[in-house]
Formats: structure tokens, C-alpha cells, sequence
């Protein structure tokens, strides 16, 4: 598949630079209109960007993990403080203050998993990678169950469907210009 030559203006992920920035604005909290103001573009733009380009939406992604990661990070970092905090509340309370704490840390914890779920084997990791991998190519029985469905062909499909987003969420469209107010005694 020919992927289209990125414009100098481009990044290496194929966004451009007010693109890039609105990815960073988006994932920071702000809205389109915010996004679009704060980078003087239209507001359609930063909603057809992320609803429809695919780089847009995966740089995004990709940010907005990183930045909650980097939150649950923080958070991790701070639970053996929390705990050494509530023991020591449990070890200076009252008899029933000590129970209401207790009750409390309890219901915390929940069901929630106490320790990471990642693989702790490298041979395991490795499995995962080549799981994840060996998903994303058409088996014979998928080619086959794809011929009856009256579809093109799967490589023609994914450019056809990257034609249409693209045409979807050009680059960068400016803003309209907008009327000069009307001064007083103008008709």
C-alpha cells in the first residue's frame, strides 16, 4: 500500500503542526471550539480531524494514553504512603473509629487487582507480541469468508476507505473571514 509523501510541514506521524498542537490542546482537556481559537483555524477542521483522519485520531490516542499513564503513575507512586497513612490512623484511632477506617480501607481495595496484570515472563511477552501481530493478517478461511460478502479486496477496500477520510479532514482549512463590525452611523 503507497502511503502519501508528507508535505514539509509534516511531522513524522504525517500530522501537520497546527494539527500537532491541536492533538496536544485535545488531549489537555479543551474542546474543538477551544482547540480551534486557541490555533486560529475553523472549528469544523478540529472536529473533522478528530472524527475522521486516522493519524489525527491515533496521535491523539497515543497522547491522551501517555498523559493518563503518566497520571496512574503518579497515583501508583503515592499508594504505599497512603496505606503507611491509613495503618497509622487505624493504629491511633478509638475502638470504633478504628472499625470506620478498617471498613474504609476495605472497601477501597475492592475487587480491584492489587498487582499489575502485565506478563512477568519475557518468553510471554514475546507470545503477546506475535498474538497481536498474527491478528492483523487475513488467514485463507478470512479471504475466503471475504469473496462472498461481494466487498473489494481487502488492500483495495483500506484505500478506498483511506481516500474518504482524507478527503473528509483535509489538513489545515483556514478560518472564514469574518464580517468588520458595523461603526456607528454606518447603514
Amino acid at each position: 500500500m503507497k502511503r502519501a509523501k508528507p508535505s514539509a510541514r509534516s511531522h513524522a506521524d504525517g500530522l501537520t503542526m497546527t494539527q500537532q498542537s491541536a492533538v496536544d490542546l485535545l488531549a489537555a482537556g479543551k474542546n474543538d471550539t477551544e482547540t480551534a481559537e486557541l490555533l486560529k483555524i475553523n472549528r469544523v477542521s478540529v472536529t473533522r480531524w478528530r472524527l475522521y483522519s486516522p493519524e489525527f485520531r491515533a496521535a491523539l490516542a497515543v497522547r491522551r494514553a501517555d498523559i493518563w499513564g503518566a497520571a496512574a503513575n503518579r497515583l501508583r507512586a503515592l499508594v504505599p504512603k497512603a496505606i503507611d497513612a491509613l495503618a497509622a490512623a487505624l493504629d491511633e484511632a478509638d475502638e470504633s473509629d478504628r472499625l470506620t477506617v478498617a471498613l474504609a480501607v476495605l472497601k477501597l481495595a475492592g475487587p480491584l487487582p492489587l498487582a499489575p496484570t502485565e506478563p512477568t515472563d519475557p518468553a510471554e511477552y514475546v507470545r503477546e507480541v506475535v498474538k497481536r501481530e498474527r491478528e492483523n493478517v487475513p488467514s485463507e478461511l478470512d479471504r475466503l469468508i471475504e469473496s462472498g460478502k461481494d466487498l473489494p479486496a481487502y488492500n483495495d477496500h483500506l484505500d478506498t476507505v483511506r481516500k474518504r477520510l482524507a478527503l473528509m479532514s483535509p489538513a489545515d482549512e483556514p478560518v472564514p473571514p469574518t464580517s468588520p463590525e458595523p461603526q456607528k452611523g454606518d447603514t
